[in-house]
């Protein structure tokens, strides 16, 4: 299905641009042609006197759907601007053709005096279509449910008019005053009247109703929205002199002030979406229009310089044979594509600065500094340069860490600001925070893609930032953990081994100053004892550095005899196989810290200790079933990843309600 909305948008963007074009394209040749034939007749004085702001709304409104089709079909108000363009081409044909066939050539067209009706009722959906887009611009919805429904009942009461309008007796508006309306049901004279009374005069009040939602939508919102609608809600604030202008022409009989306050208002109001378009992106194509701009300019001077060449050559080799102007035209032919690639450049450089000269100013700041690089200019202060904005920050994504770091490795700060996130392939590469105050969104998306390879070129550095930052912040811990230990043992040395032997040489002393011997004997005894039991300290005090059982049995050993001292069910999967001294230390230091991290945090009743190599890592994991209140930055946690980190590896860990996994990875040589 999604295929299909794509092929389907495809087709839509590619053809019914061209047909709206090419209708309106049509329509305008009709009425030239009838217009030929006015004069033919001698009836000059029946060409319309209005017909520059007739031909101005038609291109305007035709103009700005195709621009909104092509590049937003999903929103309406393209469509309503496309409908609104066509309807008034269609209009003045039917006009012209009831001028022809009706007025100065009665009988010469099959079915004039009928078109002449619908031609006299035409206006009516320029109105509908008008109240249409204001109530859809820019969203492409309504401003809430009953504005909605304004719209809907303006379209209603619209069509009704326009029923009204070809059924009413009355005479038709000049020049049309002598025509006899073929469907006029005359034996519903009053009540079509009132219909057609009441009818008209509520839509427009609609169309003033759709002008006050757009004035509504502007008085509400703020920052680029705001500037985007400022140009349409200047259109619309005389809206209700040129509808009350065109009740008073109708009701006049005054044909040309009906033409000239209908179409100055609908010519003023896509003349007004299109300079919004290009000055403060409504609709978000302006940067799409000056592209159309430039092509079309690149394809009416490439046609130019090929036309002109085939001219002069023919001119020139007249007396040559018709192979030799071939030739000759085939030259410039490949004359006038060779030049097409620069000419594009200028044409496209020319017309981004007119169209937006904010934008093409500040990606000129970004080329020249991806050109040349200079030393000790940061990409940050680049885009602060380009955009005006001075508290634009960038943060670059580290894929493989999952964080957020500036273009120093450090962590960002965070604020409120409006941010961009910029992304290649579906992968985020960097985010741009701006103050959308000094700059819209629109701008600061260009830039950033303009500066891409910039981006993730210092994304790269900020990566390799980070590693030093950690590296450097590794190193620090690692120190004070170290000074920590040393003044553990010294304190465990002075409080424990130290005092016993201190205590032992008093009493030997007093036995040998009293010199009795069974006191000497008794001193001899407790000398014993206290040895030992100093030795025993001095024991444990060396296996909390190093497990001899760890160096004469392996970590299967060095676990299992950790395993018999802790309580709770212990369950132990290791295997036999030995390791480099330095990876079994590590594995060993991180299965004591978790379970000492365990028994201290977790109230769980079962551990689990799992080591195994998978490739070439030697997989460490100690679980509980704990509450899973494990904070990764304490000092222990941290201390552990420290640690894997100077062996090469790795230690994550993962904390929640079920419990705590504390899973090392740590390279190793089988």
């Amino acid at each position: 299905m999604g295929l299909r909305q794509a092929r389907a948008q495809r087709v839509v963007r590619a053809v019914v641009p061209v047909g709206i074009g090419v209708g309106v394209a049509c329509a305008l040749v009709a009425v030239l042609v009838a217009d030929r034939r006015l004069v033919a007749l001698g009836r000059e004085d029946l060409r319309d006197a209005a017909a520059l702001i007739y031909l101005v709304a038609v291109v305007s409104a035709s103009a700005v759907g195709m621009v909104l089709v092509r590049n937003l079909p999903a929103n309406p108000a393209g469509w309503c601007f496309a409908a609104l363009g066509i309807s008034m081409a269609l209009s003045g044909v039917l006009d012209s053709y009831a001028l022809v066939g009706a007025v100065a050539d009665p009988g010469s067209l099959p079915f004039a005096r009928a078109i002449a009706v619908l031609g006299d009722a035409s206006f009516i959906p320029w109105l509908v279509l008008v109240s249409l887009a204001l109530h859809l611009t820019p969203t492409g919805r309504p401003l809430s449910l009953w504005w909605g429904r304004a719209a809907v009942g303006t379209a209603l009461t619209a069509l009704l008019w326009w029923i009204a309008k070809c059924l009413s007796a009355k005479p038709l508006d000049p020049p049309f005053t002598d025509v006899i309306n073929p469907m006029a049901a005359a034996a519903w004279a009053g009540p079509v009247e009132v219909v057609r009374g009441v009818s008209g005069v509520l839509t427009g009040l609609g169309v003033l109703i759709a002008g006050l939602s757009l004035i509504l939508r502007f008085l509400r919102a703020e920052g680029i929205e705001r500037r985007q609608l400022r140009w349409l809600a200047l259109a619309v604030i005389p809206l209700p002199l040129f509808v009350g202008l065109s009740f008073l022409g109708s009701a006049t009989q005054r044909p040309v002030l009906v033409i000239l306050s209908t179409s100055g208002f609908v010519a003023l109001i896509p003349i007004a979406a299109g300079l919004a378009i290009g000055r403060y992106h409504l609709y978000g194509v302006d940067r799409l229009l000056s592209r159309a701009t430039t092509y079309t300019l690149l394809t009416a001077a490439v046609l130019l310089v090929y036309l002109g060449g085939v001219v002069a050559i023919d001119l020139a080799l007249r007396g040559l044979t018709s192979s030799g102007r071939s030739t000759a035209s085939a030259l410039v032919a490949a004359l006038a594509v060779a030049l097409a690639a620069p000419l594009r450049v200028r044409l496209q450089d020319a017309v981004d600065r007119r169209f937006s000269r904010r934008q093409y100013a500040a990606l000129a700041v970004v080329q020249a500094h991806a050109q040349d690089r200079p030393p000790g200019t940061t990409l940050e202060s680049v885009l602060r340069r380009a955009l005006s904005d001075s508290s634009l920050g960038i943060d670059y994504w580290v894929a493989p860490r999952r964080r957020w770091v500036t273009a120093e490795g450090l962590d960002p700060t965070t604020d409120s600001r409006d941010t961009i996130l910029v992304v290649r392939n579906d992968q985020p590469i960097a985010r741009v925070s701006f103050d959308d105050r000094a700059c819209e969104p629109e701008l600061v998306r260009a830039v950033a893609q303009e500066g891409l390879a910039l981006l993730e070129n210092t994304g790269l550095q900020a990566a390799l930032e980070l590693e030093l930052v950690e590296v450097q912040a590794s190193r620090t811990r690692i120190a004070e953990a170290q000074l920590q230990e040393r003044r553990r043992i010294e304190r465990d040395l002075h409080d424990g081994a130290q005092q016993r032997l201190l205590a032992l040489a008093m009493h030997l002393q007093a036995a040998l100053v009293n010199g009795n011997p069974e006191r000497l004997r008794e001193a001899a005894e407790i000398g014993v004892e206290e040895t030992r039991a100093t030795v025993r300290e001095l024991r444990d005090l060396a296996n909390g550095l190093h497990s001899t059982t760890l160096t004469e049995g392996g970590l299967a050993a060095a676990v299992d005899a950790l395993a018999s001292r802790v309580p709770g069910a212990f369950e132990l999967r290791v295997g036999e196989q030995r390791y480099s001294p330095a990876i079994e230390g590590t594995a060993w230091y991180i299965v004591c810290e978790a379970v000492t991290n365990a028994m201290k945090h977790a109230a769980g009743s079962s551990m689990e200790v799992d080591i195994e190599q998978v490739g070439d890592y030697l997989v460490v994991q100690v679980i509980d079933d704990g509450p899973g209140v494990a904070n990764p930055e304490g000092s222990g946690l941290r201390g552990l990843a420290d640690r894997a980190a100077a062996a090469g590896g790795r230690v994550t860990v993962l904390s929640d309600t079920s419990g705590t996994r504390v899973r090392a990875e740590l390279p190793c040589v089988s």
